[in-house]
């Protein structure tokens, strides 16, 4: 029996230029809507102990965590996690609803202005079923981007694993297992880019401040159709990976 695969993505802080190839790629790949991003390089200024500035380079995307909160919030099930780690989106059965955005600590989910679901990164799932690197990896020109599986100790996230120390963004309030690893030469991780605890109960904040109970009726009637769909989606899902494996894209 073949070994479940894990993917992980390894980013190299000190090997990052910025040059934006890596966010040129995913929106080429996926016609990502201007104003949006599903990957990003975020800038941070820190000062040295000498006085001198300096300038640290994180590229940063959804983190695929082993417990998703998104995953837990999604009343649909529309949110769902692959045995191979992989958080994924099924757009026939997402309702658009936002309540997995604030519940992303990474700021990783956005509501698609155009086909009115949920977007973020799926490690370009549909290029890895296929044995290809995600966009963002191909076209890194300082191979600051390093993807694989992290259950076999032959790939290279295996090995540069076992090389160097290699952090996550995580902090005492939000430890979620992110499977996106960097390696920063030993500078600690600013606040700038450590994930942030939102509120995670915003559908219950609408309909208690803002809803009137008619409303709150049609609400509930929405959701339990979502939650229907979204029961009769997983158990089709779960046949198909009984039977041949996941295969299910988000695009």
């Amino acid at each position: 029996m073949a070994q479940v695969k894990k993917y992980v993505m390894l980013a190299d802080t000190t090997r990052c230029i910025d040059c934006k190839a890596c966010v040129v790629a995913c929106r080429a790949e996926w016609e990502t809507p201007l104003g949006y991003t599903r990957d990003w390089v975020k800038q941070v200024e820190l000062t040295k102990d000498d006085g001198q500035p300096q300038v640290m380079l994180f590229p940063g995307r959804c983190q695929h965590c082993d417990d998703s909160p998104c995953v837990e919030a999604c009343p649909s099930g529309a949110a769902y996690t692959r045995e191979d780690g992989i958080v994924l989106v099924d757009d026939e059965i997402c309702s658009g609803c936002e309540l997995c955005v604030p519940a992303c600590p990474y700021d990783a989910r956005w509501l698609n202005p155009e086909t009115n679901t949920i977007s973020k990164c799926t490690y370009c799932q549909p290029r890895v079923d296929e044995g290809l690197a995600p966009a963002c990896v191909q076209t890194c020109v300082g191979h600051a981007l390093i993807f694989g599986d992290i259950n076999d100790p032959n790939s290279e996230v295996s090995q540069l694993l076992e090389e160097k120390e290699w952090v996550r963004l995580t902090t005492d309030e939000v430890d979620i297992g992110p499977n996106h690893y960097y390696y920063t030469a030993g500078q600690p991780i600013p606040d700038e880019v450590k994930p942030v605890l939102h509120d995670r109960h915003i559908e219950g904040q609408v309909l208690e401040k803002i809803v009137n109970p008619i409303g709150q009726i049609g609400i509930g009637a929405m959701f339990a159709t979502f939650v229907a769909a979204g029961f009769v989606k997983l158990l089709s899902r779960r046949d198909e990976n009984t039977g041949h494996g996941h295969d299910e894209g988000d695009k």
